[in-house]
């Protein structure tokens, strides 16, 4: 049998030094300040290619905002000296915009998302499955231009596709749109990635690579 020493009571004054530092323990550190965001954002419209109907242009612009905002290099709130509640309220001044945006060491820049395809099928069942496989794709691209010089800027792509399972009694437009939904969080995702990962390239770095031959 092994035999623990019973630990001796520490004095008044260590007991004391001691719940000091279990209360500084238990206190939160501070959270790092976040950086300021690093551009502003004036989302200007989500457009279908010739051809291409989605039925879902209001929820992607809801979509494209939302990925938008959750971005903390990106701000879609007009710098305050403007005085504009939303950013279709701008001044015309390119100055004054030029001004408010050196003010908070900001770069604006104006974007769309364009819907270029959308592929629809239906597949047969898979080998030894009974339901067939509906599909849903998009494939789509964020651009814009800088403002207020109205310069192109960079963009970003998107792409993605859905599948499920169908039953013969199943509405394949409702289903199909439910999976086109999806397939569009995903690629609007995409895109605003890839937008904000070129965006915050030095400059000399936004150049395409040269083809490799």
């Amino acid at each position: 049998m092994t035999l623990a020493a019973r630990p001796t009571k520490p004095s008044l004054c260590y007991a004391w030094v001691l719940a000091l530092i279990a209360a500084g323990a238990t206190r939160a550190a501070p959270a790092d300040a976040a950086p300021p965001p690093r551009f502003f954002v004036v989302v200007r419209d989500v457009e279908e290619a010739p051809g291409v109907r989605t039925g879902l242009v209001p929820e992607m612009k809801a979509l494209f905002r939302e990925n938008l905002g959750r971005r903390p290099e990106l701000t879609l709130a007009p710098p305050p000296e403007l005085g504009a509640a939303t950013a279709a309220e701008l001044p015309a001044d390119p100055e004054a915009l030029r001004a408010a945006l050196r003010a908070h060491k900001l770069k604006a820049i104006e974007v769309t998302l364009r819907i270029l395809e959308i592929t629809s099928a239906v597949d047969p069942p898979p080998a030894g499955k009974p339901f067939r496989v509906l599909k849903r794709g998009i494939r789509l691209s964020v651009f814009g231009t800088t403002l207020p010089d109205k310069v192109m800027a960079i963009g970003g792509d998107g792409d993605s596709m859905i599948a499920a399972e169908v039953r013969k009694s199943d509405d394949l437009d409702r289903e199909g749109k439910q999976l086109l939904a999806e397939a569009a969080k995903i690629a609007i995702g995409q895109a605003v990635d890839m937008t904000v990962t070129k965006l915050m390239l030095p400059s000399g770095d936004k150049k395409k690579p040269p083809k490799k031959k």
